[in-house]
């Protein structure tokens, strides 16, 4: 997968509730469907397995946010980077 700027990415995965959207996102190479207020174990992904990990816009909506803190440290790989964005409702 490589972006506008030609920089190749390996794997990009979503994971979010809808699963139409994330299908139609040619962005991903995989994605998860998974409530996280429901379940907040990533189980599909092994430790120490990604570089990056964003997450976009859902922290304020996260019922268990210290689980998938938790979960996010297990499937960061050592250095890698954890990024966070917020709404300003």
């Amino acid at each position: 997968l490589a972006n506008d700027e030609g920089i190749k990415y390996g794997n990009v995965v979503g994971v979010g509730m809808n699963e139409r959207e994330l299908s139609a996102n040619e962005q991903l190479t995989d994605f998860l469907v998974q409530d996280l207020n429901e379940n907040p174990i990533l189980s599909k992904f092994e430790d120490n397995s990604f570089d990056v990990i964003c997450n976009v816009v859902s922290v304020d909506y996260l019922t268990k946010p210290l689980e998938i803190f938790q979960e996010m440290h297990r499937i960061l790989r050592p250095g890698g980077v954890s990024l966070m964005s917020f709404s300003n409702r």
